[in-house]
């Protein structure tokens, strides 16, 4: 028989409801458990990078939540979700105090209402556990990682916080991605720590050793490294057999003050020709990537078919290195659009100017304002600016030394976006190539934090991505998820001028016919873990 829920945690603990002592006591427990959840969340992320408190975080959450009406867990899982944006992602403020000009009080405003929203993430799976654990009797061993998967999978993200991001820098426990995408990752973690959680509280409780509990959480430990450990091998093995590509990365270091003056746009464009005609020269680099809006030249790119500029033009691309090129651009087309695109662009060996993408998902108030007339929002605020979205995924082909390989670009953001990506690779992509301009947060959390979710996609769809980053952290990260090659964070805004840096990768370019079960199917496990709970709700109570 399936253990019936308590009303409330005083059955379990022997509390009186009635006792008002008893229920601040009981309410200051459930809150301190909730908070040390939270800074579990916090610490285990990429920029503090204690990982292992993915393994015991989630026990204090259903330490906190357990045994309450459904109303309650809301709330107590909406101040778990609240507070762990709100500390985890500081660099909102500092970001809005540096580029926006906002006032203290308007900064830590809207920094509260953005950690209020996403710790819905949190709230509305710690209510529907509740409600279903009332409703059906089934303890949180089976429900509590069916009800966070739900969460994570349906409710609306404006920066993605997975469970996942926990394990950024630790492939060997991210490899189940590749079958259900990132949310099977949460699933492996509420599992560990369900099991875990309901061993300890029947111990507490005097009701023994729960054997069932200890078999799912330590299955599940042993297991998802097993499996991980398996599965990259035989991806090493598909990467050594693969061709393979000498990509040079060039990070400019150039800041959004720099970028922002004429005077200094000449120099941009030279410190990345220089460090590409370096990476060609001493790294023998066969491909070159430029980061997100790179060519400093606003709508200087011509969007029809071209070649590049003449020799004697100041804002000609390419000088001294003839490897092809992938860059980003501002550019733009009167005929089309008033308003302008973020481009990347290909320039092939012989200077002509290839394909193009135009980056689908503008970001939200930096790039345009969502359910606002573009043109009204720029009378309003000329300083603003508004960008156009392009049509869809696509793919960049790129002859290199007469072979045509097929890269996935994602623009800025776009990489943390798991269904966007897995279109992308559906293309049939031999690599990712992210082109992302960092610098507006300086040298914060957020960059970890954004290359942390980068990782994710490598492992989903199993190809390379390389990160060109203008100040930030330009990366290799290979297609089990490992971070072969980076350059460390700058800030040229704070720390003045500094020259280009790029290191060269030599890359396998995988078969564009190969898919994952998560690229073929897409989110499958997800439409599986909302059907189970659907059907858990409609059968209701087991007699």
């Amino acid at each position: 028989m399936t253990e019936p829920a308590p009303k409330d945690m005083s059955a379990a603990t022997g509390t009186s409801g009635a006792d008002p002592k008893a229920r601040r006591a009981e309410l200051a427990r459930r809150v301190g458990l909730a908070l040390a959840c939270s800074a579990c969340m916090v610490l285990g992320s990429p920029d503090h990078d204690l990982w292992w408190l993915a393994f015991v975080g989630w026990i204090f959450w259903l330490g906190a939540i357990e045994g309450l009406r459904p109303r309650k867990a809301f709330w107590l899982g909406w101040l778990t979700g609240t507070v762990t944006v709100f500390w985890g992602f500081m660099w909102l403020t500092e970001l809005l105090l540096r580029f926006a000009d906002f006032p203290m009080w308007a900064t830590l405003l809207v920094h509260l209402l953005f950690a209020a929203f996403q710790g819905l993430q949190w709230a509305i799976p710690a209510a529907a556990l509740n409600w279903l654990r009332q409703r059906t009797g089934r303890d949180v061993l089976l429900l509590a990682p069916l009800c966070w998967v739900a969460g994570e999978a349906v409710l609306p993200h404006i920066f993605p916080s997975y469970l996942a991001l926990m394990w950024a820098w630790q492939p060997l426990w991210l490899q189940v991605a590749e079958i259900g995408g990132v949310t099977t990752i949460g699933l492996v973690q509420l599992l560990i720590n369900a099991g875990f959680y309901v061993a300890i509280r029947d111990w507490l409780k005097g009701q023994g050793l729960n054997r069932r509990a200890l078999l799912v959480g330590g299955a599940t430990l042993v297991l998802t490294p097993v499996y991980g450990a398996v599965r990259m091998a035989q991806i090493d093995a598909m990467m050594a057999a693969s061709p393979k590509v000498k990509i040079g990365v060039v990070q400019g270091n150039f800041g959004i003050t720099e970028w922002a003056q004429s005077r200094l746009k000449h120099t941009i464009l030279r410190k990345l020709q220089t460090e590409s005609a370096r990476l060609e020269r001493e790294g023998g680099a066969e491909l070159l990537l430029w980061g997100e809006t790179a060519y400093p030249f606003s709508y200087s790119m011509p969007r029809a078919e071209a070649r590049d500029l003449p020799d004697n033009h100041p804002r000609k691309i390419r000088r001294e290195f003839t490897a092809p090129l992938v860059f980003g651009a501002v550019t733009a087309d009167r005929k089309v659009s008033r308003f302008a695109f973020n481009t990347a662009r290909v320039l092939e060996r012989d200077g002509r100017l290839g394909a193009l993408y135009d980056k689908v998902y503008p970001l939200w108030f930096g790039e345009y304002v969502p359910l606002v007339d573009p043109e009204w929002y720029l009378e309003m605020v000329p300083s603003a600016s508004h960008i156009n979205p392009g049509p869809g995924p696509a793919a960049l082909p790129v002859d290199v030394g007469g072979a045509e390989y097929r890269f996935g670009p994602l623009i800025c953001y776009e990489d943390i976006l798991p269904r966007f990506a897995r279109g992308v690779a559906d293309t049939g992509i031999h690599a990712f190539v992210n082109l992302t301009n960092d610098s507006w947060f300086g040298k914060s959390k957020e960059q970890y934090q954004h290359m942390g979710l980068a990782v994710l996609r490598t492992i989903e769809n199993r190809r390379a991505l390389l990160r060109s980053v203008n100040a930030g952290v330009s990366a290799y990260i290979d297609p089990n998820g490992r971070v072969i090659q980076q350059i460390d964070s700058t800030n040229p805004d704070e720390e003045g001028p500094l020259p280009a840096s790029g290191f060269v990768a030599e890359v396998p370019m995988i078969d564009p016919s190969y898919r994952t079960l998560y690229t073929r199917f897409g989110e499958w496990f997800n439409a599986l873990v909302l059907l189970t709970l659907a059907g858990l709700a409609i059968r209701g109570r087991r007699g």
